[in-house]
């Protein structure tokens, strides 16, 4: 891929030669980085496309792709960066991303599943839109909707001095006892490429996120090329309020290495509030660039028997 490719916005939605093929898949997002230069110097530009059904064309209607969210995590510090494709464009007035029904709705029955799908292309300054820090770094990006998550790709973001990310985010839970480590008797089991995440709870009582690592990511980390040791980030979203929280980990691959065990646990409300109206909660779990299948914690989770 050339640095010569011209990135021309922070936001764009024209079809480009290295944009992802449509799948046809009923809910499909994909992505392809780009390095280039923008009006602002070298930067990546992130060319997506999306392919969505029910519920998310009943969910968002003609908000799609905003929803969407971009996120990328510097590989050494596991610094959170994140945005929707909602920012404020040239001439253009921002609106805010509105969720067309609650989650108890979107859980009834809905419209049959061969319902119309919606599908485009969009395209990012990744920098511009997640205001990186100028220093060159590797980061793990992905496209997160709700309980969709893409694959996992490494990217080395040029330095570029005009850059003025300072790497603040106002969405970090600064607390250093959240994980805990080791086997439990609801660990899950390994799976080949993924962290599994199973929820252990008691409806309206208590609550931990169980985590077990892929087979041998504590032989070879998985870094997709960074250097160093891969960081444990955690992130949940609330959906109704698009309120998110992450808590990053740069001690935890070496605590699991040391114990030869690939065990991890949490609290999902010590990391984001829990709603007092119970909506539904996603949980992402990444480790350089492996991650988990959302783990959602559902509306009828969060309530007393």
């Amino acid at each position: 891929m050339s640095d010569d490719f011209r990135i021309p916005a922070t936001l764009w939605y024209d079809p480009q030669p290295s944009s992802p093929k449509f799948t046809q898949a009923f809910a499909n997002l994909a992505f392809t980085l780009q390095p280039g230069q923008s009006a602002n110097g070298p930067s990546v530009a992130l060319l997506g496309v999306y392919e969505l059904g029910w519920p998310y064309t009943e969910l968002y209607g003609e908000q799609l792709p905003k929803p969407v969210t971009v996120v990328a995590i510097h590989s050494t510090s596991g610094q959170v960066f994140l945005s929707d494709l909602n920012p404020a464009i040239e001439d253009e007035e921002e609106d805010a991303i509105l969720p067309l029904m609650s989650d108890e709705d979107a859980a009834g029955p809905g419209p049959a599943r061969n319902a119309l799908r919606e599908s485009g292309y969009f395209n990012v300054d990744l920098c511009a839109l997640l205001n990186l820090p100028p220093d060159q770094a590797y980061y793990q990006v992905f496209l997160w909707l709700d309980d969709l998550v893409t694959p996992i790709q490494t990217v080395q973001v040029p330095a570029n001095p005009a850059r003025k990310g300072t790497g603040q985010s106002p969405y970090e839970v600064k607390n250093g006892d959240l994980l805990a480590f080791g086997a439990s008797p609801k660990s899950p089991k390994a799976v080949a490429g993924v962290i599994r995440t199973d929820l252990d709870f008691q409806a309206g009582k208590s609550y931990r996120v169980q985590g077990t690592l892929p087979p041998g990511a504590l032989d070879t980390p998985p870094t997709g090329g960074a250097s160093g040791s891969p960081v444990l980030t955690v992130l949940a979203f609330d959906r109704q309020s698009r309120l998110y929280a992450w808590n990053a980990s740069t001690a935890a691959y070496g605590k699991m290495k040391s114990s030869a065990a690939p065990y991890f646990n949490f609290d999902p409300f010590r990391l984001i509030s829990q709603p007092r109206s119970p909506e539904n909660i996603y949980v992402v779990t990444v480790l350089g660039n492996v991650r988990n299948e959302v783990l959602v914690i559902f509306t009828d989770y969060q309530r007393a028997p």
